[in-house]
């Protein structure tokens, strides 16, 4: 689970300071460092969430040691305060991290929890399975870590489809700087939970520890950790040679999806039936997007983009994380990707488009295209109505970013300079528009993408 502090004071939620910049970022040490266990404590159910639902969590530390001449960053500062026991703080009626060093804008409440589980599903149903990396097909990992896991919803479900798939013998291991996720080993998974500050490195890990690395929306996270876009070359020190790292993100703001997106000679026929059944487009370089057209998402796109640069972070990280895999060739093989955009509701064009509806090959998105193989674009497919449950996954996606303007709310408050009364009354009106009169017509949608790569062997 990625990380910030909210500067607003408890006292006043209309008043809120400028962060400051991290200072305790600093280079990863390259000389290989076993990690030594120095406690464990218990977190209880006051500590550990809103309710009793996440039981007690058991909760290790490590210590590592590092070159005399590195600066690593502290947990605990001059004061004594331990931010790593009791790592929750309430701002806005919300819970936070509360390690005022922590740059991480998000609750971490039950409510933003569900939030990003309910974002899980439904990238595995827009990609298919719980990963999207073809490597796994006849050999599955042994080892592996989710990066930031939060709740573990991940883990747990890929220790589910490997089950189905007759694959034992796999353990997980999730990462993150507060104990937020389950003790799955009560559920019969081989799991363990490690509690770090990603700003701390090396990380507690033997260097090669693990086959399969996951990473998902860590944005934020990236920018406490005091990295550019992600914590990629850190974590390649404990992928094994060979091993495999995928990472999912999704872009911050909003565009509009026009017509005619062509479809790519590179897209495998999975991936075009898969788009075919969920509704969604495959995003292919020549993909035409514009600037969203609905004003509450201008609005939107403008005050977050603004909040985001502040925090030092990329409000686009689907495009970077393809120039991220292919900027090291020497580390990164068998490298590949798949890009998505997910309407988030039915689009004019949609309905408008009328083609030739003679039988014609698949395009990257849903429907048929026209016999015409030199031209093919989604103009060219007849069109058809949503079924109930390609409506159903366009209205999580919608339902998944209206929960991320609501976390974001105080940074986006700030940027709009509008009063509680004002800002209460634009959001009625957003969540009227969208929910309840087609406000989004001109396709608005979350563009969605997953990297992976091996590892090369040295």
């Amino acid at each position: 689970m990625p990380q910030r502090h909210l500067a607003k004071t408890e006292d006043n939620p209309n008043q809120r300071t400028k962060r400051s910049t991290n200072p305790n970022s600093h280079t990863s040490q390259k000389t290989k460092v076993d990690p030594t266990l120095t406690k464990s404590h218990t977190l209880n159910n006051e500590t550990c969430s809103n309710g009793p639902e996440f039981g007690k969590i058991t909760v290790v530390h490590y210590e590592v040691a590092v070159n005399h001449q590195s600066k690593p960053s502290q947990t605990r500062p001059s004061g004594g305060e331990d931010y790593m026991a009791t790592p929750f703080a309430y701002r806005y009626g919300r819970r936070y991290l509360r390690d005022p060093s922590v740059s991480y804008p998000l609750p971490v409440d039950l409510v933003e929890l569900h939030r990003q589980s309910l974002r899980t599903m439904l990238l595995m149903q827009v990609f298919g399975k719980p990963f999207c990396a073809p490597f796994f097909r006849d050999r599955a990992p042994k080892k592996i870590l989710e990066v930031a896991c939060g709740s573990a919803l991940w883990s747990s479900i890929v220790h589910d489809y490997f089950s189905r798939e007759g694959h034992a013998n796999i353990s997980f291991t999730g990462l993150d700087i507060a104990p937020l996720a389950p003790d799955f080993q009560k559920q019969g998974m081989d799991w363990r939970f490690v509690q770090h500050d990603m700003r701390k490195t090396p990380w507690p890990f033997k260097e090669g520890e693990f086959d399969y690395i996951f990473v998902k929306d860590t944005v934020f996270c990236a920018a406490s950790a005091g990295v550019e876009l992600d914590p990629l070359t850190e974590l390649m020190r404990y992928l094994k040679p060979s091993g495999v790292i995928e990472v999912w993100e999704t872009d911050l703001l909003l565009r509009a999806l026009l017509p005619s997106p062509p479809m790519s000679l590179k897209m495998s026929s999975n991936d075009v039936e898969q788009a075919e059944a969920t509704a969604t487009y495959n995003i292919a370089p020549g993909t035409p997007f514009a600037k969203a057209q609905n004003k509450y998402v201008k609005d939107y796109n403008e005050w977050a983009k603004k909040a985001i640069d502040e925090l030092d972070c990329t409000a686009t990280p689907c495009a970077l994380m393809g120039l991220t895999f292919s900027s090291d060739p020497d580390i990164y093989g068998s490298v590949g990707s798949r890009r998505v955009a997910i309407p988030l509701s039915e689009i004019r064009w949609e309905r408008e488009e009328c083609v030739d509806s003679s039988p014609a090959p698949k395009t990257g998105g849903r429907g048929k295209s026209s016999s015409k193989p030199l031209v093919e674009t989604e103009t060219t497919r007849k069109s058809r109505p949503l079924t109930p449950e390609q409506t159903s996954l366009r209205r999580t996606a919608l339902i998944t970013f209206l929960g991320l303007v609501e976390s974001l709310e105080p940074l986006l408050v700030e940027q709009s300079g509008k009063t509680q009364d004002e800002w209460d009354r634009w959001w009625s009106g957003f969540n009227n528009d969208v929910l309840e009169h087609d406000g989004l017509l001109n396709g608005e949608c979350l563009e969605v993408g997953a990297w992976w790569a091996r590892k090369i062997e040295s």
